[in-house]
């Protein structure tokens, strides 16, 4: 992972840890690694939206204005969920049609990242909305879902720096 913001690489070894943990305890119970797969989904999801959240505020602070800060920071908190491609685009989109173009070049629409994280949101929602009865992601699913989600996390902060 080559993502140099610290707080956004500390919630990525979060995620990390757990995988790998996860990973080891649901090699002898199947149904264990399915609940562990399901509620590292939901958590990835969530590290999604804060790290990019955490990003945005990063690039607001640049320019020294704390109303503005603030301003956009609400409403991220209150607009910006379940993170696929399309809503990481448009926000993007919001500050500079520039940004959405490097991301739009960088990853792209149809990839194996906007994939894996249309994927990883689909799944948490399933969960979310359907229930647990239809729990078939495993722990080694997710763990490939996320480290191919990693990438946007990289070139947002590029694109934002």
């Amino acid at each position: 992972m080559t993502v140099s913001d610290p707080y956004v690489h500390g919630r990525c070894s979060e995620i990390e840890r757990l995988l790998n943990e996860a990973a080891s305890w649901a090699s002898n119970d199947a149904r264990l690694g399915a609940n562990l797969a399901a509620y590292i989904t939901v958590l990835i999801v969530g590290v999604l939206e804060d790290c990019i959240e955490h990003l945005v505020a990063q690039r607001v602070q640049k320019t020294g204005d704390n109303e503005i800060g603030n301003y956009v920071g609400k409403v991220l908190s209150e607009r910006f969920r379940n993170p696929v491609w399309g809503y990481i685009s448009g926000l993007l989109g919001e500050f500079s049609e520039g940004y959405q173009r490097r991301f739009s070049q960088m990853i792209s629409h149809n990839g194996s990242e906007a994939s894996a994280l249309m994927s990883i949101v689909s799944n948490k929602n399933e969960l979310a909305h359907v229930g647990t009865w239809k729990l078939e992601m495993t722990v080694t699913d997710v763990t490939d879902y996320y480290h191919r989600i990693v990438p946007i996390l990289e070139v947002l902060e590029q694109i934002l720096a």
